[in-house]
């Protein structure tokens, strides 16, 4: 009872596809002020240049700089991504145990005449490893941005970048 059915549809179907296939066939070959196998080159031609395109634009070509994620800035060991030309998701590591520091910015609020952000590695005896002045958490982490930022700008990554191929 399926196969008949199965029968009837994979007919149906090849069918329909030899239809179009004599539908193109015939299309290519009627009469335009074109022929239709000139449409046809001028097609493939179209599409080849359009997926080059489509290439050129995906391609890795990305800027030397974006190998750049990793550098020593206020005593400490920064690492950070790239998204487009954007820096995201930054934070510091000790240089001895290469921990996740923690922070504390509490000597940034409002009674404290010291602005400042403390990174403390809870691995090595919770010593403070760095501190940055100016403000709280958000402040150092823009800080730090700015100093990758100052670092491209400059070309000083670079020698950071020959160091750590070396």
């Amino acid at each position: 009872m399926i196969v008949p059915k199965l029968r009837e549809y994979t007919l149906s179907f090849f069918s329909w596809v030899w239809s179009g296939i004599i539908w193109c066939w015939e299309a290519l070959f009627s009469s335009y002020t074109l022929s239709g196998w000139v449409l046809l080159i001028i097609l493939v031609l179209a599409l080849f240049g359009l997926i080059i395109i489509f290439i050129s634009i995906k391609s890795n070509n990305n800027p030397e700089y974006k190998s750049y994620v990793e550098d020593f800035i206020y005593g400490v060991k920064w690492r950070w991504e790239w998204s487009g030309n954007n820096i995201f998701n930054t934070w510091c590591y000790c240089p001895k145990c290469d921990a996740t520091l923690v922070y504390d910015d509490s000597s940034c609020s409002r009674y404290s005449s010291v602005s400042k952000t403390d990174f403390i590695c809870e691995n090595c005896n919770s010593q403070v490893v760095a501190s940055i002045s100016g403000g709280n958490k958000r402040y150092a982490i823009g800080a730090v941005e700015r100093e990758i930022d100052r670092r491209i700008r400059t070309n000083e990554y670079k020698n950071t970048l020959t160091n750590h191929r070396s």
